[in-house]
């Protein structure tokens, strides 16, 4: 009987050893290890899912002191190669990266309050966005690429941009440190982990307003979203497991335990499998989203975060 774990791999950001690493889930076998600039933070793969794109910011972390990085690494999964570099010119301090199936890539540079917004065909400049808030930490954007959304940790908000006019639609307020994001499979609701005030924001993205929220643990920093909306997950950083809550109900429904300071998340094409990550374990805990059972960990390089899951075969 075939392993749910067989045909898949996971790419993991090495912050804290400045490196990218590819591991077959089914063995944890390293397949290969390639380095970054000093510590990045947040990867994503392109439309084509054979390139990842990573934001090398360059320090440790938000608080840290120092001008920071100013480069995206590229690199091609199925060559095992760094094949680019995309620089954000006078903005420094990448952080947050997504892209979008048209062919858009978009970077938050922090101290400058600044979305960049790239054409990945010739990687020029598409938008530059004055966000006008503090700190623009992460960014997401909604399937149908019409709507950017940045999470502002520094203002305790969120900012829609609309992507082809490059313009700022309209700030809300979230709750204490929101963080990572992700959109209902049909685009209209927008959910946002905060931090440090144990829930998740649920925001009508059409709207842009508040629309409800789920009560979590402590930490929640990270999430991920099944492909037919049903579930969230996030990584709970201040109490070493990850959740599950119902997006009907609204209602966590099942609290798993990993390593040492969960920080990344990720899910398979198909949601069965959860991969979160755990900082100070160095390790990637493989769970099964069904029932909630630990199938697996993986060990990888210091400082395990940001992730990607793919099909064996696209990194072959």
């Amino acid at each position: 009987m075939a392993s749910p774990l067989d045909g898949r791999a996971v790419v993991v950001l090495h912050r804290l050893e400045a490196s990218l690493g590819c591991y077959d889930v089914a063995s944890g076998r390293e397949l290969f290890r390639l380095p970054t600039a000093e510590f990045p933070h947040k990867l994503c793969l392109g439309p084509d899912r054979r390139l990842a794109y990573v934001s090398e910011y360059g320090l440790p972390g938000v608080e840290s002191e120092g001008e920071g990085g100013r480069t995206i690494a590229i690199f091609d999964l199925r060559a095992r190669a760094r094949v680019g570099t995309l620089g954000t010119g006078e903005f420094s301090r990448p952080h947050g990266i997504a892209a979008d199936r048209g062919g858009r890539l978009f970077v938050t540079c922090e101290p400058q309050r600044t979305l960049l917004v790239y054409r990945l065909e010739d990687e020029s400049f598409f938008h530059v966005v004055d966000i006008g808030q503090e700190i623009p930490h992460e960014v997401t954007v909604s399937p149908d690429g019409r709507t950017a959304f940045t999470a502002n940790i520094g203002s305790g908000t969120l900012t829609a941009v609309d992507v082809m006019m490059g313009v700022v639609l309209r700030h809300v307020e979230v709750l204490e440190r929101p963080e990572g994001m992700a959109f209902s499979p049909d685009g209209t609701l927008l959910y946002v982990v905060n931090r440090e005030s144990a829930a998740v924001s649920i925001i009508d993205a059409i709207k842009i307003e508040t629309t409800g929220r789920i009560d979590t643990g402590q930490g929640p920093v990270g999430i991920a979203i099944t492909p037919d909306g049903g579930r969230i997950a996030f990584p709970l950083f201040h109490e070493d497991a990850v959740q599950i809550a119902d997006t009907a109900t609204r209602a966590v429904t099942g609290t798993i335990a990993v390593g040492r300071q969960p920080a990344g998340i990720t899910m398979s094409a198909d949601g069965e499998l959860l991969f979160v990550s755990c900082e100070l374990e160095k390790k990637v805990y493989v769970i099964a989203l069904a029932d909630g059972e630990v199938l697996t960990t993986i060990s990888t390089g210091e400082g395990p975060n940001a992730m990607a899951s793919l099909d064996l075969m696209e990194v072959a």
